[in-house]
């Protein structure tokens, strides 16, 4: 009966001491988002098979694409429309524009379809839908096929070691400057 009652108290001061000095804080949730604060480039798009994108920019209106400027994004495949966003950093002004729809060969990812692409950059935003998109970007005639109609990127063999990519045309180089030097 002892040991019962020496592990009972044992067991009581242990919890008390133990319970002392414990702070906890409190934070109340909220529901506002996070202000991002570098330019958000997002496309609404189908593709079906998982793959990795890749949005290039240049700051100098050039289109001399690298590495170093640019973001990758996984990307989990789907039947149906995903919105897909790449944020750039918060000192970046970019003028232009490339994005690969896939990383290397990946003869099993589906054709692309876009249906809308915007920009924001804080409060201000610029947005085209389906078609209206190739107004800001040409696909490359190297390794992308494009039905204007249906706004749908191939590749153009699907062996290629390459994806879909698009280039800026001018109107999308005004638009930017539109949104980040204003």
């Amino acid at each position: 009966m002892n040991i019962i009652k020496l592990v009972s108290s044992t067991l009581i001061v242990l919890s008390l001491v133990s319970c002392k000095d414990e702070k906890k804080e409190t934070v109340a949730p909220t529901n506002e988002p996070k202000e991002v604060k570098g330019l958000q480039v997002t496309f609404d798009l189908v593709a079906k098979k998982d793959d990795n994108f890749h949005l290039y920019y240049t700051e100098d209106e050039s289109v001399n694409f690298t590495e170093e400027k640019s973001i990758w994004l996984p990307y989990k495949g789907k039947e149906t429309v995903q919105e897909v966003t790449f944020v750039l950093p918060e000192e970046a002004a970019p003028t232009n524009l490339r994005v690969d729809f896939g990383h290397g060969k990946n003869p099993e990812q589906s054709d692309i379809v876009l249906k809308s692409f915007r920009l924001k950059y804080y409060d201000k935003t610029f947005e085209a839908k389906d078609s209206l998109i190739f107004n800001y970007f040409y696909p490359n005639k190297d390794n992308t096929l494009l039905d204007n109609k249906t706004a749908t990127l191939k590749r153009l063999k699907q062996d290629q070691e390459t994806a879909p990519c698009l280039y800026p045309h001018t109107p999308l180089t005004d638009e930017l400057k539109k949104l980040i030097r204003q």
